[in-house]
């Protein structure tokens, strides 16, 4: 992230980080020393560094299918068709007064991205399927229970299920489900938040030395 030649500036860019950091995030939470218009700065600069970020990985992209397409790499014609889509639709919304919002570019995300993220979302229950009968087991540790809670969490969200038990076992799965089983989850949510966190603040102070 940092020059590996000399410390000080490693140190120095780690300071300026930090400090950026922590003036954005104590204005996120309400703190009166924060300046806003510090912060709001600091934001802009934030997203537009971001924008670089994401102009440098498409410019990193599709030098490396040029580079497959060149050589003849194996599943070049890939390649070649994502380039040749990233034309069209680059140039469509370049030349068009439109932009974003050019009829080929909403062609595109309606007829070929929209439904390969809905394929993707939908492959995601497969996924699930296979892993609960790797993992979820009646003859591991705990694996009865585990599949018997996502299979009652699965029927509560089910529409005929409510036909045929009688409202208070509802009245009771749904509470499990609204708080029990949210509590849960956002606390693996939280901790997959800190542990990218710490990551992340580990990898920035290796950098630094």
């Amino acid at each position: 992230m940092f020059s590996s030649r000399s410390n000080w500036l490693n140190r120095i860019g780690l300071l300026v980080a930090v400090a950026c950091a922590a003036l954005v995030i104590s204005a996120r939470f309400g703190l009166a020393f924060t300046p806003p218009a510090a912060a709001a700065t600091l934001y802009g600069w934030a997203l537009l560094l971001g924008s670089f970020a994401l102009l440098l990985g498409i410019a990193n992209a599709i030098w490396y299918h040029l580079v497959r397409v060149q050589r003849g790499q194996r599943e070049w014609v890939f390649s070649l068709i994502l380039l040749i889509v990233f034309a069209l639709v680059f140039g469509s919304g370049v030349s068009s007064p439109e932009g974003s919002v050019a009829p080929l570019a909403e062609w595109v995300f309606d007829a070929v991205i929209a439904p390969g993220q809905a394929t993707l979302y939908a492959l995601t229950g497969f996924f699930l399927l296979g892993a609960a009968y790797r993992y979820l087991r009646f003859n591991r540790p705990g694996g009865l229970w585990i599949l018997a809670g996502a299979l009652l969490m699965l029927l509560v969200q089910t529409p005929f299920f409510f036909r045929f038990v009688p409202p208070a076992l509802v009245e009771l799965l749904d509470w499990l489900l609204t708080w029990p089983v949210m509590a849960a989850m956002r606390g693996v949510l939280l901790g997959g938040a800190l542990g990218v966190l710490f990551i992340s603040l580990r990898l920035i102070l290796n950098g630094a030395k």
